[in-house]
Parts: C-alpha cells; structure tokens; sequence
C-alpha cells in the first residue's frame, strides 16, 4: 500500500509492504536504478547507505520497544528503507511503525495549516522525519529509565527474588536495543562526508550533525542505562546473599541448638536396665527441665557472642 504525502512541490511516497507493480511504478517514476527497487521491497537487508546522483538510498532498522500478551517488553527490529531525492521523498517498511505514522499526520497538517517550517527540499522532510523517529526512541528509553527505577524502589522494599527477572529482562532489552541501533553512527558519518552538496546544498551537513548529535544521545541514554543496571544488578545480588546467609545462621542455630537436645533424649531412651532419671516418678518432668535449661543457656551464650 502507498500513502502519498505532498507540501509545495515536494512529494513523499510512504510504502507499507509493497508489492512489486508498487515498487515498479516508483521506480520508473523517479528513475531510480532497478537495484533500489529491489531493496525497497520487505525483504529484510543489511543496513547501509548507498549514494546515487540524483538521490541517496539509506536502509536502517528501528529498535522498538513492544509489549507482548504476557505482559513482557521485548525490543524488535523493524527495517525501514528511505530514498531521499530532491524533491522526493519514498519510506518502505514492512510493519505499521507508529512515529511514521504521527509524522505523516504532522506533514498534513503542516500542507493544510501553510506553515512556515523550513522544508525547501526533500532533505529537511528526511530530517523531520528522522528527528520524530529518533524522539520515540528516546522515549523507550526513557521508559526503561522508569522501569529500572521502579525496580530500585522494589529492590529496597524487600523484593529482591523478584527483581532478579526484572533485571534480566532489562537488561536483555538495553543489549537488543543497543545491537539494533549501533550502525546508525555509520550511517551518519558516510552521510556527512558524501553527501552530495548539489542534491541539497553546503548547509545541510548542519542537519546531518544534528541528526548524529540525537544519535549520540541515545547512545548515551543506553550506556548509562546499562551502568545504572549493573550497579542494580550488583545491590540486588549483595541483598539476596546478605537474606541466604542470614536464613542460613538462623537454621545452623536451631539446628545446633536442637542437636544436643536431641542428643540427651536419645542417651535417655537407651533400652539398658537401671538409666538413671527415667525410672524415678518425676523423670519426664526432670528431662525437660534440662533440657529448657540447655536451650536457655545456649541462648544467652548466642545473644552475648552476637551470634543472634
């Protein structure tokens, strides 16, 4: 399917899974070589930028951050190719991707309300359109933030068993998000070295900059999110170890506490003749008495020593 976008003279061409008949007319439209055409289809390629004299072809993928019907946030990739000529503009994307989505709603209204936002070429709709796109990155990753702050609230509430999957799960999101993302800073480098200064003049390197400035961004977004993880990761553990060793000392005590009790009662229950105590009329009563006394005894040793 092809959604068509136009603002004065400049035309945008959004293709959500093409077919070939769509692919074909574009490409007999605008010139472009039969090669593009191909990597316009939804056939998932290797990111990269390839430079033409009238137009620039860019493939990426778009980390995006779903949630899926268990309640689990996953990150997915979702390619998306652009050709950006001069007055031209063509997107091609397999899925519906929801900053596209907004930013085609956004141009509209920009064509109906004639505003005055400086879109003299193809190049500046290309870069409105990535800024939008890098903004809902940013606010995955800024959800992230949130969910790593809600599990140091948790971490320090006592639910430490829990967080151990909830950190995983974060963590296993800010390494997919970083593995999808990591070739953009390529992509942007090529461009502000080869981009054609004919097709959109000396000026728009400006744009690229700022492009590659968000880019940064994000990158600093995810290293952070990552230091902020391990540093989570490493309380939470520290916390779980400090809970076993303790459940650990209170079982060690009971059970040398209860140990030489056991003990007396099994010396008592000897089936010989003649055992002192368990003969005389007050014999249980005798043996408990020792043994609550023992267990006092110890008590108080463990209580002075710190032990408890």
């Amino acid at each position: 399917m092809i959604t068509t976008h136009t603002h004065r003279g400049l035309v945008w061409h959004d293709l959500k899974s093409p077919n070939n008949e769509e692919i074909a007319g574009l490409v007999k439209k605008f010139g472009l070589n039969v090669l593009v055409g191909e990597e316009l289809k939804d056939s998932p390629s290797r990111a990269k930028i390839d430079f033409y004299k009238e137009y620039i072809l860019i493939i990426m993928a778009i980390p995006i951050r779903v949630r899926n019907s268990k309640g689990i946030y996953n990150i997915i990739d979702r390619e998306v190719d652009f050709v950006i000529g001069k007055n031209f503009l063509i997107t091609s994307h397999a899925d519906i991707i929801e900053q596209i989505e907004y930013f085609g709603k956004i141009f509209d209204a920009n064509a109906i309300l004639n505003k005055d936002e400086k879109i003299e070429h193809a190049g500046h709709l290309f870069y409105y359109l990535i800024k939008r796109i890098y903004s809902g990155m940013i606010n995955d990753l800024a959800n992230i933030n949130d969910s790593l702050s809600s599990a140091e609230n948790h971490i320090f509430k006592g639910d430490e068993r829990e967080m151990v999957k909830v950190l995983s799960n974060l963590n296993r999101e800010l390494i997919d998000f970083r593995q999808i993302a990591r070739i953009h800073r390529d992509i942007w480098d090529d461009m502000i070295v080869n981009a054609e200064k004919e097709l959109f003049g000396n000026e728009y390197t400006t744009y690229v900059h700022d492009i590659k400035t968000d880019f940064e961004q994000i990158h600093e977004l995810i290293s952070n999110a990552h230091e902020l993880i391990a540093d989570l990761r490493e309380t939470n553990d520290s916390l779980l170890n400090t809970q076993q060793n303790e459940i650990m000392k209170v079982l060690t005590l009971v059970a040398f506490i209860f140990y030489p009790l056991t003990f007396i009662a099994s010396i008592f229950t000897i089936p010989a003749a003649n055992v002192p105590i368990v003969d005389s009329p007050h014999g249980w009563t005798i043996l408990m008495l020792i043994m609550v006394i023992m267990t006092a005894g110890m008590w108080i040793i463990f209580k002075r020593k710190n032990w408890i």
